[in-house]
């Protein structure tokens, strides 16, 4: 007899961290704390809302949902996980296609509410049972990398264009290591602002400082600002993320009269480097919103495309709502929708990672 589920609860926090931590399938972007930093950063628009799924054969999975609220609570929606990055079920244990298919149903019907959710790239039980399902999705892909074992290998498996640029900026003298300090986060931010001005965006499209000074004063071992410096100044700087087997690239930026220096791909490949020697499996390098500059750099280190489609639930009332504030401009585009993409067949489980000994 199939399991079902039996029961559902409010996750506590110390459930949550704990699901996160052991969940082989886990990114950054699961766990509790990227959660509660954009609830500070909304200050209470979006809330941390995770379900513990308790299923009749005594399987567990907790649903590190949020809740947004928008549009003066029109448009409020639940969230697979903040900012449209990786979403879905954590699970302790190992669970069989028909618990990943409870899941699904339940995700897309039980809420009886709104719900915007990125699939996460690297969990093929998700991928299976959305296509058994039927659902339409917005098709979306990251790029990522096998990190192997050998640091030296992988850069060997750089393309040679990417391989040249790195050498050029190692001998102009460009020195890369982490960030130490608040003024290090507040100089970075400046960078960060350079780079929107050169993107044709204005500094109230972007991220405030009050992000990158909270981002700062967590001090946490999974949130890492990388730099690189030339004769003191900081002239690039990502922003990256580290969960159990998992690095993700978040926020880059390049100051423009350093963009054909090639610090940012030396600056890439110092971290990947060290995520290969700190054991993680995979590097993660984002979805490019499409854009064809940032998919050739990203594909200059190897990395291959993984789907991460976007799946979208509305009740009739909230879909004719977005269709209002679309044509009012609000909400941008209407996504197109399309059959559900087969999974790239990858594990984020595939090699022991050590821990979070992050050198300085």
């Amino acid at each position: 007899m199939a399991a079902v589920i039996q029961r559902v609860s409010t996750a506590t926090t110390s459930e949550w961290t704990t699901f996160w931590s052991e969940s082989d399938q886990a990114t950054y972007f699961h766990s509790p704390e990227w959660a509660d930093i954009w609830a500070q950063h909304t200050r209470g628009r979006v809330r941390p809302a995770p379900k513990l799924l308790t299923f009749s054969d005594g399987r567990q999975a907790l649903l590190p949902l949020c809740f947004e609220r928008r549009f003066g609570g029109l448009l409020s929606r639940y969230v697979s996980s903040p900012e449209a990055t990786f979403g879905g079920w954590l699970t302790r244990e190992p669970l069989t296609l028909s618990h990943a298919e409870k899941l699904f149903e339940w995700l897309m019907h039980a809420q009886g509410k709104s719900l915007v959710w990125r699939l996460n790239p690297y969990d093929e039980l998700c991928f299976e049972a959305g296509r058994r399902h039927g659902v339409e999705c917005r098709n979306d892909e990251t790029y990522a990398l096998p990190l192997g074992n050998d640091p030296d290998a992988l850069f060997k498996n750089f393309k040679a264009r990417c391989r040249t640029d790195i050498r050029k900026a190692r001998e102009a003298g460009f020195e890369i290591g982490r960030a130490q300090t608040h003024q290090d986060w507040i100089d970075y931010h400046r960078v960060y602002q350079d780079s929107l001005r050169r993107w044709g965006n204005s500094e109230e499209e972007g991220y405030d400082r009050q992000l990158f000074d909270t981002l700062f004063a967590r001090r946490s071992p999974h949130i890492q600002l990388w730099l690189a410096r030339k004769g003191g100044q900081i002239v690039s700087g990502n922003v990256c993320f580290y969960a159990k087997h998992h690095v993700v690239y978040w926020l880059g930026a390049t100051l423009e009269q350093h963009l054909s220096s090639g610090v940012a791909k030396l600056l890439m490949s110092e971290i990947i480097q060290d995520s290969c020697r700190q054991g993680y499996g995979w590097f993660d390098f984002n979805p490019s919103a499409t854009l064809p500059g940032v998919k050739f750099f990203k594909e200059g280190f190897g990395a291959r495309a993984l789907p991460a489609p976007m799946v979208y639930v509305d009740t009739r009332l909230k879909q004719l709502a977005r269709e209002c504030a679309v044509r009012l401009r609000i909400e941008g585009a209407k996504p197109t929708l399309t059959p559900f993409p087969t999974a790239a067949g990858v594990s984020l489980s595939a090699r022991p990672n050590p821990g979070f000994a992050l050198s300085a």
